[in-house]
């Protein structure tokens, strides 16, 4: 079995092939950051699994 090898990452480098370091990378762009919509869906999902979880609950608590 090899050896375990530490995970090391690539370095970023420019067009011209010379390594870039972190500070000097541009900041992201948030126009592609995670859109509003997606936090919606997943508190819609979440309310939806604690309903069903309180049915169930409910039902079990009446019919013992």
């Amino acid at each position: 079995m090899p050896d375990e090898m530490p995970y090391i990452p690539l370095p970023v480098t420019d067009s011209s092939g010379r390594a870039v370091a972190a500070a000097d990378m541009p900041a992201p762009d948030l126009g592609y950051a995670r859109p509003m919509g997606a936090w919606v869906i997943v508190a819609a999902l979440f309310v939806v699994v604690v309903g069903l979880w309180a049915m169930v609950a409910t039902y079990f608590s009446i019919h013992p």
